[in-house]
């Protein structure tokens, strides 16, 4: 399964959840991603090739929740997002399986918008 080439666009703040969903490639059916050995990591770095600095670390449910249905939802706190202030880099999300691989999931673009300050 290639990685889906998708921007990651977060409004800092706010609360904006987004999904991608992971099947079984032999059968077509979604994967039980609850099951013990699944995680999601992903990697926010300055350069789209994953090398450069790291400006953000999303380990496995900090921003990610995965269910039984094969999906692997990205939804970052507002309060947590708020944190980040402005963002201009490039993700790399990755899938560990209990078998011991690892498969890139998703990659592309990462920006926050900043929330604006208010008095």
């Amino acid at each position: 399964m290639p990685a889906v080439r998708a921007d990651l666009i977060v409004e800092a703040g706010s609360y904006e959840p987004q999904y991608w969903v992971i099947t079984d490639p032999d059968s077509g059916q979604p994967l039980d991603l609850t099951a013990p050995g699944y995680l999601v990591h992903a990697v926010v770095s300055s350069r789209e090739d994953g090398t450069g600095d790291v400006l953000l670390d999303l380990p496995d449910t900090s921003v990610w929740r995965r269910t039984a249905d094969g999906r692997i939802y990205f939804e970052p706190p507002s309060a947590l997002s708020a944190g980040w202030g402005a963002v201009r880099g490039f993700y790399q999300a990755e899938l560990s399986h209990p078998a011991g691989e690892t498969v890139r999931f998703s990659q592309g673009r990462f920006i926050v918008d900043p929330e604006l300050v208010k008095d």
